[in-house]
């Protein structure tokens, strides 16, 4: 049975890269659900409108009491606003590292992301089999 959670926290990170892409870094944690924190790294293609593609992705998630795991994007997308620096980010990514309980290698996360110049907020959701 997949675990879903609302998550936020904040932009840690916000950089344009040499090789022009687009690259946040969001560190934050479950709203209800306490001891479980989230880490996500996204990159994206620069000068592109409308919804683009996510070049690059990892999402890190640790339960105090059921493990960690780590994962690499399969799939997702990015609607930045240039006016206002904000982002909505839908994404999946599999599970390639756990330990614990959290999940099963091989596991899907999703999530769909409102990102802000500061701050972030959305839905995280945890397993099923990615194949």
């Amino acid at each position: 049975m997949p675990d879903g959670w609302r998550v936020e926290g904040e932009v840690s990170e916000r950089e344009e890269l040499l090789d022009g892409r687009f690259q946040v870094v969001l560190d934050g944690a479950a709203e209800e659900a306490p001891g479980i924190e989230v880490s996500w790294t996204l990159v994206w293609l620069l000068g592109r409108q409308g919804e683009v593609s996510l070049s690059e992705g990892y999402v890190t998630v640790v339960e105090a009491e059921r493990g960690e795991l780590n994962a690499s994007l399969e799939a997702g997308t990015v609607l930045a606003g240039d006016e206002t620096g904000a982002a909505q980010v839908r994404a999946s990514f599999a599970v390639d590292a756990v330990d614990g309980t959290l999940a099963a290698e091989g596991d899907r996360v999703t999530c769909d992301l409102e990102v802000g110049v500061e701050q972030w907020a959305g839905e995280l959701r945890v397993g099923g089999d990615a194949t």
